[in-house]
């Protein structure tokens, strides 16, 4: 944690660092082995700081269940600023109920005044450890998940009025839950922003507190912080997980200031050519100097980002949805006598061109073709049809259908990745994603969803996935104003 003493402004404050180290250490060993309230036995430390130190405990009365115990340190009591902080913490992770924010489980004091509060204990490894391991850039699936969870955590904390102003890869949290699926727990809210703070209000105008690498330009320059701030750090954390660098390496804090106002100079796809254009536009756009210019909010950013990173991740067979409907024909007489008459029979024979094509999709693999049979209707009596022309014909009523698709969106690990869209006619699909087909029409007709792909040698094969024996009983008949919707399937 970073400190800069700015007038009208919080400061960190400061400490005798000659015997700091030995006060930490006096003060370890003094509460390993001891336990709070009766309940909770403090095993080792996690690590500290200059106001404070986390220590792994267990809570006796729910079966010995691992918890993290962050207690002030003695002489921090005397800080005014280190205390309000420290009660800050308590207030701001008791606002937020959310599944990527640390949970607070008590609080309390010791009996010799010194604070403590009790949190969830997070089984996995620091987003830093995990950077550690691809210096060149985090694999793009994992990355756009953690930002993504990220995102919508920061989001829920600054509904509640909290600014984290630490955020960092250090204080984000990565936890195995379940096969390759990541949960993102954000951590260490000691120096976070409390709008209208009940447990301990403030008068001071700004802070300037945070680690400077991740640090907003208002946040260095002592300018009041917002969301926005919080969302600038994630760009930069987001930066750094595609290509392994940070987007300033400033040596002294003037310095980073005039980076930070020039904009960054090298965009994420000069380090790392494979990623998507779209993706420099997106994370520069976090970087920018004016907080007014950033998203909206950090879930907003975090959706853009990840939409680029999922156009990186599709295969080679690529599926673009065609909202153009093609008419290839067929036709369904009806005629007066229950035998068609010769006109009749080639009628059907020769206009096979009147099928609604629904669905166009698929370059190298199966491409998906709805078929849509709705008659264009010729019907004829005795009296309209005099013998001497029988290929003459007294009416044609023409047959409408209205379609569209629903679309959800998969990530590779199988998990639905925002929620489903209708899909414009310009989408490209990827692989594993799942669709289903909405049709209507204000006519009778018989309707027919086909599957067409690659066969053996070349060829083509063709799957029926309506009507089936289980779906309306096996007929293809759709009545008047029925609405189908047939799904889903996957890509």
């Amino acid at each position: 944690m970073a400190g800069v003493n700015n007038q009208n402004s919080e400061t960190v404050g400061s400490y005798d660092a000659t015997g700091a180290a030995a006060a930490r250490a006096r003060e370890r060993d003094a509460v390993i082995g001891i336990t709070i309230k009766d309940r909770y036995l403090i095993e080792e430390q996690l690590g500290t700081g200059g106001f404070g130190a986390v220590y792994l405990a267990r809570d006796l009365k729910l079966l010995s269940k691992r918890v993290v115990i962050k207690l002030l340190h003695e002489k921090s009591l005397q800080n005014e600023w280190a205390v309000r902080k420290f009660k800050h913490e308590i207030e701001a992770l008791t606002r937020i109920d959310h599944p990527g924010v640390v949970g607070v489980l008590d609080t309390g004091s010791m009996t010799d005044g010194v604070p403590f509060i009790v949190m969830q204990y997070v089984e996995g490894a620091s987003l830093r450890s995990l950077m550690k391991r691809a210096p060149a850039g985090m694999d793009l699936h994992q990355a756009a998940d953690i930002i993504h969870q990220i995102g919508c955590a920061l989001t829920a904390a600054h509904e509640k009025g909290i600014i984290h102003r630490d955020l960092k890869p250090e204080n984000i949290m990565i936890r195995s839950v379940s096969g390759d699926d990541d949960q993102v727990k954000i951590i260490d809210f000691g120096i976070a922003k409390v709008k209208d703070s009940q447990l301990a209000p403030s008068t001071v105008v700004v802070a300037t507190a945070g680690t400077i690498d991740y640090m907003a330009p208002e946040q260095l320059n002592a300018r009041p912080v917002s969301g926005s701030t919080d969302t600038y750090s994630l760009g930069a954390i987001a930066y750094e997980m595609l290509t392994g660098r940070r987007p300033f390496n400033p040596e002294t804090h003037f310095q980073l200031a005039e980076m930070q106002r020039a904009g960054a100079r090298i965009k994420p796809t000069d380090l790392r050519p494979a990623l998507p254009k779209g993706v420099d536009g997106v994370v520069l756009q976090a970087l920018s100097y004016n907080p007014e210019a950033r998203y909206s909010s950090a879930r907003a950013f975090a959706d853009a980002l990840c939409e680029e990173l999922m156009e990186s991740t599709l295969t080679g067979s690529r599926r673009v949805v065609d909202s153009k409907a093609e008419t290839i024909a067929m036709t369904h007489v009806v005629a007066a006598q229950s035998v068609p008459s010769v006109h009749a029979r080639h009628q059907l024979k020769t206009s096979k061109r009147n099928t609604v094509v629904l669905l166009a999709a698929g370059l190298l693999l199966a491409a998906i073709v709805a078929l849509a049979v709705w008659p264009r209707l010729s019907f004829k009596t005795a009296g309209d049809q005099p013998a001497n022309n029988p290929a003459k014909t007294t009416a044609v009523v023409s047959r409408s259908i209205d379609y569209y698709l629903m679309v959800q969106k998969y990530l590779p690990n199988g998990k639905a990745y925002q929620g489903p869209f209708k899909a414009t006619g310009n989408d490209i699909l990827g692989d594993g994603w799942r669709f289903s087909v909405h049709t209507s029409s204000p006519q009778d007709g018989l309707l027919y969803l086909v599957n067409e792909g690659p066969a053996a040698g070349g060829g083509i094969t063709y799957n029926l996935l309506f009507p089936t024996p289980k779906i309306n009983g096996g007929s293809a008949r759709v009545a008047a104003g029925q609405d189908r919707d047939l799904g889903p399937y996957q890509l």
